[in-house]
């Protein structure tokens, strides 16, 4: 059972509407709605303020019933990260925290911001995209890197023939570019930090381009 469809469950035994529990959460009707059919999620400071109106736990309001053994996790946010143009991180959020309820949740995994749409429909400007340090990125995975001024979320793709290892956007354009590194660059690969992308939370609540692309204008 998705979160669309508990909120539904929990809500309707509670005998609470959504404008009430819009109401008491702070958000629309519109958005409550939303939620429910899984057109997008809220941030985890609104299923905080949901489950305590639900009067459940966060871990209860996210976790299908087999697996509420594994609760819900918290990680650091630490920066914004480009998924378009090259720009330095302006990120100035201490303290703010993102949620994950994966199954390999440990103390070194962190969050960025995205920035930008180079990688829609994956991630969209102001997802919350988490990144595991310590597991070593494959040809194919999308990952966060960073390479003097570039910090960046990307695909991955390694081509041992041609000793060149890539870094590709969903959408390429003349602002959204492939960075290519040769495998033979030592210098390049030791300054060269790749970390491998593991969730994304959609908060498409503060997305005004995604949605407005959802309806096609």
């Amino acid at each position: 059972m998705g979160l669309g469809e508990k909120l539904v469950k929990l809500r309707k035994e509670r005998k609470i509407s959504q404008d009430k529990l819009a109401k008491a959460v702070g958000v629309s009707r519109s958005a409550i709605s939303q939620y429910e059919i899984g057109m997008y999620e809220p941030n985890i400071e609104t299923i905080k303020s949901i489950a305590n109106t639900l009067n459940v736990s966060v871990s209860e309001l996210l976790s299908d019933k087999e697996s509420l053994e594994k609760p819900v996790k918290m990680v650091p946010v630490k920066a914004n990260a480009s998924c378009g143009a090259v720009e330095t991180s302006t990120f100035q959020e201490i303290g703010r925290k993102a949620y994950y309820n994966g199954e390999f949740w440990k103390e070194s995994l962190y969050c960025v911001i995205a920035n930008g749409s180079s990688m829609s429909p994956e991630i969209d400007d102001s997802d919350e995209v988490i990144i595991d340090p310590d597991v070593k990125p494959v040809s194919g995975d999308m990952v966060l890197y960073r390479l003097e001024n570039e910090f960046a979320i990307k695909v991955l793709v390694i081509d041992e023939e041609a000793h060149l290892m890539q870094f590709v956007p969903y959408n390429p354009s003349e602002e959204f570019k492939t960075r290519t590194v040769r495998l033979d660059d030592e210098d390049t690969m030791n300054r060269l930090m790749i970390h491998k992308v593991v969730s994304v939370n959609k908060l498409m609540f503060n997305n005004r381009a995604a949605r407005l692309k959802m309806i096609g204008r």
